[in-house]
């Protein structure tokens, strides 16, 4: 059994913009201050990172894939910097009206994760910042620790 950090990406690990809550260009990219720090201890205490995040109409029109891309790949790059590295990273393309079965907070983006991966779930833990994230942790049977949309990482303050 591994011990696994499932963490929210937007307003949580990076800044969300309030206006169109999209991260869709590298101007955008703003990693939150402590996150790189509180990912470190997170790694250094023996857990996976697993980043699991909604991207509202993701390769449509409105949010083309290359502009999630260039501030995600640059995110990943400063996270490898510094040392961080996510074991997985899920990412439900929907729309909320779609009801699709990968959203937050249902689990259908982990199935496959979830059949080939025992879970410590008395030691893994969800990072995020919505209400769809405190679900998502309940429906794993797994802690919730809250984020502030767009503030400092509290994470250090729940290990």
């Amino acid at each position: 059994m591994k011990k696994y950090a499932f963490l929210d990406r937007d307003g949580a690990l990076i800044f969300e913009p309030q206006t169109d809550f999209q991260i869709d260009s590298l101007e955008k990219l703003q990693i939150l201050p402590g996150v790189i720090e509180a990912l470190k201890k997170i790694l250094e205490q023996g857990y996976e990172l697993i980043m699991v995040s909604n991207q509202n109409g993701l390769g449509t029109p409105s949010f083309p894939t290359e502009n999630f891309e260039a501030p995600q790949d640059r995110m990943l790059e400063i996270f490898k910097e510094n040392g961080i590295s996510f074991s997985k990273i899920f990412v439900c393309p929907h729309f909320p009206v779609e009801n699709c079965e990968c959203r937050k907070p249902k689990l259908g983006l982990l199935k496959e994760f979830l059949e080939e991966n025992e879970i410590d779930k008395g030691n893994s833990f969800m990072y995020g910042d919505r209400e769809s994230d405190r679900q998502f942790a309940n429906n794993l049977g797994i802690k919730f620790y809250k984020a502030e949309t767009n503030s400092a990482c509290s994470l250090t303050n729940f290990l």
